[in-house]
């Protein structure tokens, strides 16, 4: 049996979605989550990977801040069942960036997906 083909991996990105929300949550319980990028305007491929916008309720956070975030999230994001090859990309911001995401294009909230 072979692995997981890219196919499958698209097939099942709100799945993938939820989780990585649920870790979030776990980390940054008043965290704001919502989906950008291709899963949000309808145009993933199987080369895409699945933005996720994480907004602070403060101010945004330093560089290595949002490293030390990044990866509690991904790591509390396996421990709920992530698979390490799910394509999910963070981007973690503050309050004010959420308007520059919300300019480029479409921006969901996590909780409707």
């Amino acid at each position: 049996m072979g692995g997981v083909t890219p196919l499958q991996v698209l097939m099942e990105w709100r799945k993938h979605v939820r989780l990585a929300c649920k870790a979030v949550k776990n980390v940054i319980p008043n965290a704001e989550i919502y989906v950008i990028g291709g899963a949000a305007e309808n145009r993933l491929t199987i080369r895409s990977d699945i933005d996720i916008l994480v907004v602070l309720p403060c101010t945004a956070p330093t560089f290595n801040e949002a490293i030390e975030l990044r990866s509690r999230i991904l790591e509390e994001a396996v421990k709920l069942g992530l698979p390490l090859y799910a394509p999910i990309e963070l981007h973690i911001v503050g309050r004010e960036e959420l308007k520059k995401y919300v300019r480029k294009g479409k921006v969901i909230s996590a909780n409707k997906i």
